[in-house]
């Protein structure tokens, strides 16, 4: 079966496409694995995965979008031919009447074949400049020390409860955000497979993200304590911004600067979600216990 976490991109860019030409994507029919032949397509056919191919003697009418796998035409497809990714191949005696389109991947037309149109989008990949770098690293902590400012300012105790999960409740903390983080992302990715369902999953990518900069705006409350800096809200905004360039510096060091980052994402999110967003202080069901 193809890989969920490469075709669900290219699968949202397919539907998009789709809607962009007016194409009716509830009619779409999507192939993940396996080996199949086709003789008709109702609207359009999305290759995800495993072997697609219209026989010698079967003419398609449709367009046909490959994400993944591979698309054999050794007969006629009455339409256009799209190709994200995958493998496309036209052998001798199959014919394309309309264009074969390739951004990625790689496609072969026999001599013998027929295409109408074919054209190849090619990208160059063109590297941030220092300044475009370091303007989008600022952003990013002017917009965190704001709402880190602002939360320390009007709702401390949010702050407080997360900091204290994060300090004295680590471990549970750390084991929470690794095991939602591992389930949600396959789950979201998944979900995204049913049509209808896609918008959920953006969704969720949304509020993970937002849980990310939660979690951050926390560690930044907890540098800022240890500023000499009187105001706590000054102190958590100026706090914010030092995690996010922190956490930028981490990410360039090869492994263990990585896996230190990828320790305190988990950590953090696992803070964040036991205490529902510091809305309630994190007590261990031991604590309970031993009174």
């Amino acid at each position: 079966m193809a890989d969920p976490v490469e075709v669900l991109p290219l699968l949202v860019v397919a539907v998009l496409l789709m809607t962009a030409s007016g194409q009716q994507v509830e009619q779409m029919e999507v192939v993940f694995d396996g080996d199949r032949e086709v003789a008709s397509v109702s609207d359009a056919l999305v290759v995800g995965g495993g072997t697609v191919t219209v026989p010698a003697d079967e003419s398609v009418s449709g367009t046909v979008y490959v994400v993944g796998g591979d698309f054999r035409v050794a007969g006629e497809v009455d339409g256009d031919v799209t190709q994200l990714a995958g493998n496309v191949s036209v052998g001798d005696g199959g014919a394309i009447s309309g264009e074969l389109r390739t951004i990625a991947g790689d496609a072969a037309v026999a001599d013998g074949a027929t295409v109408g149109a074919r054209s190849t989008v090619e990208f160059v990949q063109r590297e941030r400049s220092t300044a475009e770098a370091v303007g989008f690293l600022a952003l990013q902590a002017l917009v965190l020390a704001l709402a880190g400012g602002a939360l320390a300012r009007r709702r401390p105790a949010l702050l407080e409860n997360v900091a204290d999960s994060v300090v004295h409740h680590s471990v549970v903390s750390g084991v929470v955000g690794a095991f939602t983080g591992a389930t949600a992302l396959a789950l979201f990715v998944f979900m995204a497979f049913t049509l209808i369902l896609i918008p959920v999953s953006f969704f969720g990518l949304a509020v993970g993200l937002f849980t990310l900069a939660y979690a951050y705006v926390v560690y930044g409350y907890l540098v800022g304590r240890a500023l000499p800096i009187d105001r706590p809200d000054l102190a958590s905004a100026v706090g914010s911004a030092v995690v996010v360039v922190a956490a930028d510096l981490l990410g360039r060091v090869p492994l263990v600067g990585t896996a230190v980052q990828g320790l305190l994402v988990v950590t953090g999110l696992g803070a964040v979600l036991v205490t529902y967003y510091g809305f309630r202080e994190f007590e261990p069901a031991l604590a309970d216990l031993e009174e």
